[in-house]
């Protein structure tokens, strides 16, 4: 059986890669602005994008098949897989929409599977804390729904003020952002009971990638709602910023274990 537990050098964070990954989202940004031919800029984006995804998604995959002794951490991380290889699947859908049948994409089917990584993620959250600490207390739940509740009514104010009422898209974005806020708000509990042991600083480090993408998800669905949204807009740093800060918690996980 995997010891999960066991103090390891090799759980210290390099925080050089982590500066090196905010400088490079920036210099790639950076690029893509500077490029004139629209199809080259958006195939660049995709790429990159969906790249990212999908390399997320198998870093989960590996973690899982180094666990595949144990039931429990084998599964979470197989969640994990899902939930990002889910995303890769809405992004493929997004911009066959959007290019292919040149139809706006929000709302569209892709949706259904950026949602997913909710779900799978929470999931994957759950059964880790679940397995540190079996015994949830109400004061560890009122400060998720607390947390998580703040995120909501920001977005919710900040939604009605732009649109000046309660209308489908304010509650489409609202169902994202409740998601996003929740596997935020669980994330950063079981990064609190894990803190102390080695694999806590990879948890600590995945954490820091959910709420990188939190934040896209709140900006992004808030551009969506005033209708300026585009696919090279800066609100990507923080989704490529995520992607990459996750598979660098994964790199570190698989190092530990």
């Amino acid at each position: 059986m995997v010891e999960v537990v066991s103090p390891n050098l090799k759980a210290k964070i390099d925080y050089k890669i982590l500066i090196g990954i905010f400088v490079g989202v920036i210099l790639f940004q950076a690029f893509i602005n500077v490029i004139e031919n629209e199809e080259q800029k958006e195939l660049s984006i995709i790429t990159v994008s969906l790249s990212c995804q999908i390399i997320t998604g198998s870093a989960a995959l590996i973690v899982a098949r180094k666990y595949r002794g144990t039931r429990v951490f084998g599964r979470a991380y197989l969640s994990l897989a899902a939930a990002f290889f889910s995303v890769a699947l809405g992004e493929i859908i997004y911009n066959v929409y959007l290019f292919v049948f040149e139809i706006d994409p929000y709302p569209s089917i892709a949706d259904i599977f950026f949602f997913l990584l909710y779900p799978f993620s929470l999931l994957h959250l759950l059964i880790n804390i679940k397995f540190f600490k079996i015994e949830t207390s109400l004061k560890s739940i009122s400060w998720i729904t607390t947390f998580t509740l703040a995120i909501i009514l920001t977005y919710s104010f900040v939604a009605h003020e732009a649109i000046g009422s309660f209308d489908i898209d304010f509650f489409y974005g609202l169902v994202f952002i409740s998601g996003a806020s929740l596997i935020t708000s669980v994330g950063i509990y079981g990064a609190i009971i894990v803190r102390k042991i080695p694999l806590g600083r990879s948890w600590i480090l995945l954490v820091s990638g959910i709420l990188l993408g939190t934040i896209g998800d709140v900006w992004y669905h808030y551009l969506e709602i005033l209708g300026t949204y585009d696919t090279s807009h800066l609100v990507n740093l923080f989704w490529y910023s995520s992607y990459l800060v996750i598979i660098y918690s994964l790199y570190k996980h698989y190092k530990i274990i």
